[in-house]
């Protein structure tokens, strides 16, 4: 849910009609069903989808010409959305980067998304240094405002205990930016049947990082610190996998399973 500052709540909000949001979860959803219908070899029925999904696209990029829901806005959501989902040709797209920048810098750099709107979608589709700057926020709304305030878990509502309805404070929504933790933070990627790449970006003023968890062929785990001296990785791959790590300063290296330490020098 936002913050009143970032986009009033009204009960209308849920009965009038959404054609921005509308138009983009019919491109979305029909592009999973071609995807389904892909891999159950349908496909006669994925051309369909994809007709579908191309059509609605279309429908979309016309929609944020008109004035109404013109992409030139602060409401965070509004261009997030489109630039997550690819909804946009090439210049709107071009445009939607540069004025999600300034949204940002308009409102100091906290988060203006909320429950429904696409807040896990945010961090993937901007700059690095750019997105460590939005996850080092600590003012409310902000991911980290929420420990700030002595949070252990994720709230629903952005001021948790602090807001005048209190709602859940164990919830899932805001807590998405996880997996911007574990495939770009610390790196953690599929890479195919039995093979992982590995691939962390250390940023901000973080001084270290780690993120495991336990796949289907083991714990697969990658962590990183920073010192006077350089960067020190650790990686672990389970049993009978491999991987690709690629480290930030280019290189790239083929790992077995086991544990291994990788150092790039300052």
């Amino acid at each position: 849910m936002s913050l009143a500052d970032a986009h009033p709540f009204r009960t209308a909000d849920f009965v009038s009609p959404h054609p921005e949001e509308s138009t983009a979860y019919i491109v979305l959803l029909m592009e999973r069903m071609a995807e389904i219908a892909r891999e159950l070899d349908r496909s006669q029925d994925a051309e369909e989808f994809s007709r579908c999904a191309g059509a609605a696209r279309e429908g979309y990029q016309a929609l944020v010409r008109t004035q109404k829901h013109s992409l030139d806005t602060d409401r965070q959501a509004k261009l997030v959305r489109p630039l997550f989902m690819k909804l946009l040709d090439e210049e709107q797209t071009g445009y939607a980067r540069k004025r999600l920048l300034q949204a940002l810098e308009n409102y100091d750099w906290r988060l203006g998304t909320g429950f429904v709107n696409p807040t896990p979608f945010y961090v993937p589709k901007i700059r690095i240094r750019y997105a460590y700057r939005l996850l080092e926020n600590q003012e409310l709304p902000g991911w980290l405002c929420m420990p700030k305030l002595g949070a252990t878990t994720i709230w629903e509502n952005w001021e948790g205990t602090e807001s005048d309805a209190p709602t859940s404070l164990n919830h899932y929504s805001k807590g998405a930016v996880i997996q911007w933790v574990f495939d770009t933070m610390c790196g953690i990627r599929l890479g195919g049947e039995n093979e992982f790449i590995i691939a962390p970006r250390p940023g901000g003023h973080f001084t270290s990082a780690k993120a495991e968890y336990a796949s289907v062929y083991g714990k697969v785990s990658c962590g990183w610190k920073r010192s006077s001296e350089g960067l020190k990785f650790e990686v672990a791959i389970p049993a009978n996998c491999r991987a690709l790590v690629r480290l930030p300063d280019g290189s790239e290296q083929e790992q077995a399973a086991g544990e291994r330490r990788y150092f790039i020098a300052q």
